[in-house]
């Protein structure tokens, strides 16, 4: 059953503008974590791989974990919409994703369904 996200924690966004920012001109990613329905954690997974273009997470090292409920990844242009490849991505990790592009902010961010559908995350602070 797929758990329900209802936003993802401020630490957790500021995180994920920090790694964008050092990863840039390179892409990186990211598998999201919940509790309680909000995204606490990124979960890092060894072997992935960056570059400019794209990046990759070898699918054999996928961790067997309930509360991966999506992907993260940045775009070192200034488009947060996903390409084919982002989609195909979405469809093997869980229905909650997002993509940061420059300049990797606050309002640079987007969360999307498993299907590349733009969703409404909230940042919270608490849960």
């Amino acid at each position: 059953m797929l758990k329900k996200v209802k936003g993802i924690h401020r630490d957790v966004l500021d995180m994920i503008i920090e790694v964008s920012k050092n990863s840039f001109p390179n892409e990186f990613v990211a598998l999201l974590r919940h509790e309680e329905g909000i995204i606490t954690e990124l979960h890092f997974i060894p072997g992935s791989i960056a570059g400019e273009d794209n990046a990759t997470i070898p699918l054999y090292m996928r961790p067997i974990d309930l509360n991966i409920v999506g992907s993260v990844h940045c775009h070192p242009g200034f488009s947060n919409h996903p390409s084919e490849e982002d989609k195909s991505l979405f469809r093997r990790f869980g229905h909650t994703h997002i993509i940061i592009a420059l300049p990797y902010d606050h309002t640079s961010w987007q969360a999307y369904d498993m299907e590349g559908r733009p969703i409404e995350l909230p940042v919270v602070d608490d849960f």
